[in-house]
């Protein structure tokens, strides 16, 4: 099932079994499994590997802020995924588990964090209480305001920039073919059956293909394609090197948009956790996460806003956010280099979890607001789904479940 590429039909770009449309790190697992599997795969992008959201933050792969059952147990998969990439990838990509350090800044959030804590445990995740003396030990950039954290030796770390073109190296040596620069004007259909798209660049004929698109999802409603996915632009402030010894993850206090297995608790009021990003600009959301690469950069964010949109450029109340809450915890870096301040767009479904699954006729692999560590393990399912295998999570990630109508309502 090898690819052929067409050169004396200039509206035929390429043939193969399946295409992928889109090269972040969710299409290119997706291209990597189904080759794998022996289907012969063409990837298209309107621009290039990792121009979105897959490109632009830190490499989280959060463990502790999932929520118990199915969301917690596909965060899990989706780092094993990672353990087996290296023998695929070699280590280039930075992998490291250092753990994840959620700080507080008020006796009121510690109680609730108490509460937090004792939840994750039942959820079986290796987390416990620490002091400040206990967290500052293990990480150099814990912020003079925290009082206290919980500590999760799960949580763990890749860079994304490095994973992004290790994996399009991959798929290229096992015979994936790759076009830059090619945006995706519609599907090809006889009747009801798809029979691969139509590009600025020509026809690439397939049997069938797959929407990886992120949060380019949204525009999936011209093919008559409806999702309840909704764009939002995360945003990040990295400075130059600032310490050179590792550090867990870390999560503040000062907005915990996407971390339901906080907000989910009884004992959790919003109040307590408010978030950074105000200013006068709509209130959409931060999450107060900071974190070093291997480096020793400082990433500071982030800000979630833009919804409903697809303009990629950081906004003035998210960056005064940003280097608000920088420098209010780290004065000693007042004077270092900002080296990066970017936005990246994003996409999530009203019960937060990635939408893969088979409709109108294609597929679909989208909605993934913690991509990093969902994109890999839903690549596996993707290529489980067409392959026609069984697969432990397909039928929670169906465009049909319960829980993402049942919220949208």
């Amino acid at each position: 099932m090898t690819v052929e590429v067409a050169m004396d039909e200039a509206q035929v770009l390429a043939t193969a079994d399946i295409v992928v449309v889109g090269a972040g790190i969710a299409g290119l697992c997706t291209a990597w499994e189904l080759r794998q599997r022996g289907f012969g795969v063409v990837l298209v992008d309107q621009r290039f590997p990792a121009y979105g959201a897959s490109g632009r933050n830190p490499g989280a792969l959060w463990l502790q802020t999932r929520r118990t059952g199915f969301e917690l147990a596909l965060a899990r998969a989706g780092k094993q995924k990672y353990s087996q990439y290296l023998d695929v990838l070699g280590d280039v990509f930075d992998y490291r588990e250092d753990g994840g350090l959620f700080f507080f800044e008020t006796e009121d959030q510690g109680r609730v964090m108490e509460a937090y804590v004792d939840d994750r445990r039942e959820a079986g995740l290796d987390i416990e209480m620490v002091s400040r003396e206990q967290a500052a030990k293990l990480s150099p950039i814990l912020p003079e305001t925290a009082i206290g954290a919980a500590f999760c030796t799960e949580d763990a770390q890749i860079d994304s920039l490095n994973f992004v073109p290790a994996m399009e190296s991959a798929c290229v040596r096992a015979g994936v073919h790759f076009f830059r620069n090619t945006a995706v004007l519609s599907t090809l259909r006889e009747g009801d059956q798809v029979r691969g798209v139509r590009t600025v660049r020509g026809e690439v004929l397939a049997s069938g293909v797959v929407w990886a698109t992120g949060a380019w999802a949204t525009t999936l409603r011209a093919e008559g394609i409806r999702l309840p996915v909704e764009t939002a632009r995360v945003g990040q402030l990295m400075m130059q090197p600032v310490e050179s010894h590792p550090s867990p993850l870390l999560h503040g206090p000062r907005g915990v948009h996407g971390s339901g297995a906080l907000t989910d608790l009884p004992a959790y009021d919003a109040d307590t956790f408010a978030a950074a990003l105000g200013g006068g600009a709509t209130d959409d959301g931060y999450d107060d996460t900071i974190l070093l690469n291997r480096g020793g950069s400082l990433y500071i964010g982030h800000s979630v806003d833009g919804r409903k949109s697809l303009n990629p450029h950081i906004s003035l109340a998210a960056t005064k956010a940003m280097v608000d809450v920088g420098l209010e915890r780290y004065a000693r870096y007042a004077e270092f280099g900002v080296t990066g301040l970017w936005a990246g767009l994003s996409s999530e479904t009203p019960d937060g979890l990635p939408v893969v699954d088979r409709t109108d006729g294609t597929f679909v692999n989208v909605g993934h607001a913690w991509g990093v560590a969902s994109g890999p393990i839903c690549g596996q399912i993707m290529a489980e789904i067409i392959a026609g295998e069984a697969s432990e999570f397909a039928a929670g990630l169906s465009s049909e479940r319960i829980s993402l109508h049942h919220i949208e309502d």
